[in-house]
């Protein structure tokens, strides 16, 4: 991996918003000293064919954009990648274009690239980790042409802005973080929350609270289950794709910011198993989005039986992250949020010495765009585009800001 420095060259500020509010990327010309900072928060050009921004993008504002977009690159992914994000030192080795730590309307930090376009052929794939969300950024197209972003947790990789798994019967990271397991009694964790609530553990009537809002501002990822005996699963990460023409995931293409599942319990009494992850976020925007592939932000399976593998990590479909088993040691865990079930399921109290761990909630996906209404064509949703967890709106104005 390599880190990116940030490049100036070639920057220019075109003045004023033109009208109805819509700001203008492209087709300035010249050099401007006083915009390299995009100090005047005006839009932002580049003489290096750009394109025209007709909405304000959610989360990094336009000048920000400006201050990346002298170095951004037309994009050809064909093989795989990562990007390890963090709120000071981000490196990829995906793309020429750099990679940056920028600040949030809120005040928190994301990753921001900007490009003048973007490719994801079927062979490409970007596993993106780290301590805060990703946002991508073209100046025209970006295009999935059977590639993938895989943003979700597993075992020793956090999705990026996803809060980390939680400690031994402790309180889950996140604002959604899940309920601890008890120490001294058969209770079972509670799955992380985010648009979903977490399933509550066996033998609990508790969980956490559901947390953000449906415009996903600002971006963040998903929150961990409670502690078990051996910790939880961590929640998955957040990402934005944010282009100024079109957006289109033809079939085959994903994108997932899954929940981690929660681990096994132990043999011995009050030993139980820790919960899952709640789904990420996924933000998409353009112009005309397209989608015939796989948005997914599912809850991961809660922890179950010492003799088993733990409940299940989320994947990139609307099928449920299966709980841990019951054995004889301890319950059965909770399935993971997703389709049309926006709660992680609860873990079982069982008939041995544990109960069972609670699986995570869904995340939120949301598809911005002129009309309100992208093409979604024979695409796999999950949460589904039924819920109150994934849903369409409309492109926000330069007036508005991010």
């Amino acid at each position: 991996m390599r880190s990116k420095p940030k490049t100036w060259s070639s920057i220019v500020t075109c003045a004023g918003i033109v009208a109805g509010g819509a700001g203008v990327v492209g087709g300035c010309g010249g050099t401007s000293p006083s915009s390299m900072n995009g100090m005047d928060g005006g839009p932002v050009g580049s003489n290096e064919g750009g394109a025209t921004f007709t909405f304000s993008p959610s989360n990094v504002s336009i000048a920000t954009i400006g201050a990346q977009q002298g170095s951004a690159a037309d994009e050809n992914l064909s093989s795989a990648c990562q990007i390890k994000t963090d709120a000071t030192a981000p490196e990829d080795d995906c793309f020429t274009s750099p990679i940056e730590a920028v600040m949030q309307e809120d005040g928190s930090t994301v990753n921001l690239v900007v490009m003048q376009s973007l490719q994801i052929q079927s062979t490409g794939a970007i596993a993106v980790t780290g301590g805060v969300p990703v946002v991508l950024v073209s100046l025209t197209d970006i295009t999935f042409l059977g590639g993938n972003i895989q943003a979700g947790s597993a075992s020793l990789a956090v999705g990026p802005g996803g809060a980390a798994g939680a400690g031994s019967n402790a309180m889950g990271s996140g604002a959604g973080g899940g309920v601890a397991a008890s120490s001294t009694a058969a209770v079972g964790a509670s799955g992380g929350s985010y648009c979903g609530l977490g399933g509550v553990g066996g033998g609990a009537s508790t969980t956490s609270m559901v947390y953000g809002s449906a415009s996903i501002r600002p971006l963040v990822g998903g929150s961990s289950g409670g502690g078990g005996t051996v910790g939880s699963g961590a929640g998955g990460g957040g990402v934005q794709l944010t282009a100024a023409l079109t957006l289109t995931l033809d079939a085959g293409s994903y994108i997932s910011v899954g929940g981690q599942g929660g681990p096994i319990g132990g043999l011995a009494a009050d030993q139980n198993p820790g919960a899952g992850g709640s789904g990420g976020s996924i933000l998409l925007e353009a112009p005309t989005v397209t989608v015939a592939g796989t948005l997914a932000a599912n809850g991961g399976g809660g922890g179950g039986d010492y003799s088993t593998n733990g409940g299940a990590n989320a994947t990139p479909n609307a099928t449920a992250a299966a709980g841990g088993a019951a054995g004889n040691s301890d319950g059965a865990g909770g399935t993971g949020g997703a389709a049309t079930a926006t709660a992680g399921g609860p873990g079982m109290t069982g008939t041995g010495l544990n109960a069972g761990a609670g699986g995570g909630g869904v995340g939120r996906i949301l598809i911005n765009s002129t009309t309100g209404a992208a093409m979604v064509t024979g695409a796999a949703m999950s949460p589904a585009l039924t819920t109150s967890c994934a849903t369409q709106g409309t492109l926000r104005t330069v007036a508005q800001g991010p």
